[in-house]
């Protein structure tokens, strides 16, 4: 029984109450700490989900309990102390609940498409049988920063294979070591660069997913093949067509030697006069005027043709660009009277990917040869290692610094740091696979499905995320962007979404947003994210978290709050009560 006293007496004592307020301290101030510099993520694992904190914060409650108890038998000038601690307590117990039972986890959703599963940060592989369509999930330990070793994963259920942890980085970069071998495909490295960007990049011929590069208004290729300039292309002024209401229509093809000539359009009582052909147009001192060459952008080529359109009193200049066809140019944006769509075609044009290009031509003997392609031009010559050539698209140049007639190409993981911003970061973790005797040992990028052969038997294999129901539907009907004005840049973003709960009846309509967030079954739905891409769907990107302990945590704040004011209003009332002899009497 003496032994029970005192270990009541140890939880009770105010010792131990500075001891844990001091390691608390301690504690949170090391996750805020890591919070700033790694990240959310890392501060969960590291700190706030750990079951050494959960114990701490027991400690602390019991510690407030027992001395809560230690005060009976209760008197008047308790209250404020005893309404404080169970505020205490309750905020504690509301941090242990949500330490064990909130979720949190991600719900992207595509515009007019419906989930019902949200993913967790929880790693694990997933192996699926292809003969027999059987599936097993190896859970993996979260690993916050790069790990090395050996770890066997446990299946869900009995697996043929045994899988096998070697290494886990949550962000790496992917390393290319490319070296000259006596077989594999030509390869050689190329570098363009100009004052706007700089690129460089392996070219592997026999490599349809890695012999060219495309930068948009350009292309680098490496191939067989050379380029060659069509007749078409070399067309290059092109031809002005005349649409009417009426259905009439023309068109004039366009030479040198157009400009100021007057044709008569058929069938009506028009004739037309070429004033100017510009084969790359630019405002200038609110004129338009050709682009010097110093000043123009590969890929970006702006051709228009001026004219005047006469007949039967009307006299009307326009200038029509190929680029934009339905753009009117009349005096104030006013339509023809003459009630005529006029339109220019430069053949080739709407091909700007095709226009510039850099390629390289395959030899079976030698260095392979270039060829430059600036719009209709073509200039060819012979490569030599280390020497820079003028590519005619504004500033840049490229240079070829290393050319194997045979390469072959071994990959290898870098790991980063968790802060690191690097556009190819990405999770990867290295597993080996077992069976009958039989190992293999593969890297898994997070999110790409891989194929393995082992003992006879196809498997899919990919490295992925847990996901969870969410019980209920939600349908992404309209995701939509609100800009500043005058701007591009996004002010605000919102989803308009269907909730769908099929077994409670509930079909409801609502709009996510910043601070207003979907409520249902104990989940908040959050706006927290997007992706919008030219040609794609729009994605709406949910940040979905429950948390269980809030309530308690809330209620506890609450009540902590109420007996931190009592205490300043009830002892006093009672101390003054029990120290006036006169109030003792009575």
């Amino acid at each position: 029984m003496k032994w029970m006293i005192v270990v009541f007496k140890f939880f009770a004592s105010l010792k131990l109450a500075v001891v844990l307020l001091v390691a608390l301290g301690i504690v949170f101030g090391a996750g805020t700490f890591i919070e700033s510099s790694y990240g959310t993520d890392v501060a969960q694992v590291l700190v706030y989900r750990t079951p050494w904190l959960s114990f701490l914060l027991i400690l602390l409650a019991l510690n407030l309990l027992a001395s809560a108890l230690d005060r009976l038998p209760w008197k008047k000038k308790h209250v404020g102390f005893l309404t404080t601690h169970l505020g205490i307590i309750l905020l504690l117990f509301g941090a242990f609940i949500s330490q064990l039972f909130a979720i949190e986890g991600q719900l992207q959703i595509q515009e007019g498409k419906t989930e019902t599963r949200m993913t967790l940060s929880d790693p694990l592989i997933q192996v699926v049988s292809v003969d027999s369509d059987q599936s097993w999930t190896f859970l993996i330990d979260r690993n916050v920063f790069p790990w090395t070793g050996k770890k066997e994963l446990v299946s869900d259920k009995p697996s043929p294979l045994k899988v096998s942890l070697f290494t886990d980085y949550p962000k790496a970069k992917l390393i290319e070591n490319i070296k000259k071998s006596e077989t594999g495909s030509p390869a050689l490295h190329v570098t363009l660069k100009g004052s706007m960007a700089t690129s460089e990049q392996w070219l592997f011929l026999e490599n349809p997913g890695r012999n060219s590069i495309n930068l948009g208004p350009a292309t680098i290729r490496f191939a067989t093949e050379p380029l060659e300039i069509s007749k078409e292309e070399k067309n290059e002024l092109g031809k002005i067509k005349f649409q009417f209401e009426n259905g009439t229509s023309d068109e004039i093809k366009l030479d040198s030697k157009s400009i100021g000539k007057k044709f008569p359009l058929e069938g009506t009582p028009y004739q037309v006069e070429v004033k100017r052909i510009l084969k790359d147009s630019v405002v200038n001192g609110n004129q338009l005027a050709e682009r010097s060459q110093a000043s123009q952008v590969s890929g970006e080529m702006n051709p228009a043709v001026e004219l005047l359109l006469e007949g039967e009193g009307l006299s009307e200049h326009h200038t029509i660009f190929p680029k934009f066809p339905e753009f009117p140019t009349l005096h104030g944006l006013k339509p023809s009277e003459a009630h005529v769509r006029i339109t220019y075609e430069v053949s080739g044009f709407s091909n700007t990917t095709s226009k510039n290009e850099l390629r390289f031509i395959y030899r079976s003997k030698g260095f392979p040869k270039y060829q430059i392609k600036h719009g209709n031009d073509l200039k060819e010559g012979e490569v030599e290692l280390g020497k820079e050539i003028e590519t005619g698209w504004m500033d840049f140049k490229f240079l070829v610094d290393s050319y194997l007639e045979h390469a072959a190409v071994t990959e290898t993981y870098e790991p980063l740091s968790n802060s690191s911003q690097n556009t190819e970061a990405l999770p990867i973790i290295q597993v080996e696979f077992e069976k009958g005797g039989e190992k293999k040992s593969v890297w898994l990028p997070q999110g790409e499905i891989n194929h393995l052969s082992m003992g006879g038997s196809d498997y899919h294999v990919m490295y992925g995320l847990k996901t969870k129901p969410l019980g209920f539907q939600i349908e992404l009907r309209d995701f939509m962007i609100e800009t500043d004005p005058g701007t591009d840049r996004p002010a605000s973003f919102k989803s308009e979404v269907v909730l769908k709960d099929p077994s409670r009846g509930i079909v409801r309509n609502q709009v996510i947003q910043m601070n207003e967030p979907l409520k249902h079954r104990g989940f908040k739905v959050y706006q927290s994210a997007y992706h919008v891409a030219q040609g794609e769907p729009d994605i709406s990107i949910f940040t979905v978290a429950r948390d269980p302990g809030n309530f308690l945590k809330y209620t506890g704040a609450i009540i902590m709050v109420g007996g931190i004011l009592m205490l300043f209003y009830v002892k006093p009332l009672s101390t003054l009560k029990t120290s006036d002899p006169k109030l003792r009497n009575r």
